[in-house]
């Protein structure tokens, strides 16, 4: 027994390495722990142990809701879990098996981390479009009156700002401002730090200046102005719109159409929420409206230019 385990129990011992990657320890490994799980990778480690890191591979519909063709795809996620091979002096190898429901734990945290850099990814893209949505611009107007007091006034203080703003989370978009360098704060004073005295503000009219600074900040701190300030719809345009792309991404195809039930199917797994075809209508409605994607009464597709943005920094697996 040269390449086999010794044993059906757990742990298990091979003597061959090469039997973890197609071989008959894999096999051993996908009973235990799931019929997708394939032995990415084994390292040597300088004590004799192997490292032995494992992916998951999944089917996914990836068919075209308008052409009907039917695609199935297996999607791969890498680095969902490690297993420590130790050497036992003796040519063998003794493995200790997790868990199935410590790899399912890896497996729904690397596709988290997917998600989240789909996230970010739409966010870079699409933030000067879904500007001009009115709940969009409503939760971060005061981020954007303080840029403009600073840029424009010279008595500007921390008190000034509270007494002027209805925004439990003023200090909080100083500080984050300040930490940019848009502005500085001393002793309270608000002055318009490096960054923003840089810009000449004749180049840019009224809107121009609040796509110009605030897509800026949102580049820089997208991640603590939707969780830390819990600026809610900075996310919410990005989770309606990655419900499609993230199929568009996974498949590779900008032309591919899905149907509002696809998308809602979508909504749900990716995002554990559930919204009537109604409620999809109007929010995917509102970005056709400002060119995030394309929609054609229940089909929806890419707008080539945010899909080519966001496939360029998404990984799919």
């Amino acid at each position: 027994m040269s390449t086999a385990e010794t044993a059906p129990d757990d742990p298990f011992k091979i003597q061959n390495p090469e039997s973890l990657e197609g071989g008959i320890a894999e096999a051993r490994l996908k009973r235990h722990l799931g019929r997708g799980v394939y032995v990415q990778n084994v390292s040597h480690l300088a004590n004799g142990d192997l490292e032995i890191v494992v992916g998951n591979v999944s089917p996914r519909n990836l068919s075209d809701c308008r052409d009907r063709d039917n695609v199935l795809k297996f999607i791969t996620v890498r680095d969902v879990y490690t297993i420590r091979a130790e050497a036992t002096g003796s040519g063998f190898y003794v493995i200790d098996l997790p868990s199935r429901t410590d790899v399912i734990e890896g497996i729904e945290r690397r596709e988290e981390e997917i998600l989240d850099k789909l996230d970010f990814s739409l966010a870079q893209a699409i933030y000067e479009k879904v500007y001009d949505l009115p709940k969009v611009r409503t939760q971060l107007n005061p981020i954007l009156q303080i840029l403009r007091w600073a840029r424009n006034r010279s008595d500007l203080t921390v008190d000034r700002v509270n007494r002027n703003q209805r925004s439990n989370n003023s200090r909080e978009y100083i500080d984050l401002l300040e930490s940019f360098g848009y502005i500085d704060v001393v002793d309270r004073d608000i002055k318009a730090g490096e960054r923003l005295q840089s810009a000449d503000l004749n180049e840019y009219d009224w809107d121009e200046f609040g796509r110009k600074f605030l897509g800026d900040v949102v580049q820089r701190g997208y991640m603590t102005i939707r969780d830390d300030l819990e600026i809610s719809m900075l996310g919410h345009y990005q989770k309606y719109s990655g419900a499609y792309y993230y199929d568009a991404i996974q498949r590779g195809d900008k032309d591919l159409w899905l149907d509002i039930d696809r998308i809602a199917e979508n909504l749900e797994e990716l995002h554990d929420e559930e919204r009537d075809s109604y409620y999809l209508h109007d929010k995917l409605g509102e970005l056709d409206h400002v060119g995030v994607i394309k929609k054609d009464g229940d089909l929806v597709q890419s707008d080539d230019d945010v899909y080519e943005r966001v496939a360029r920094d998404t990984p799919t697996a």
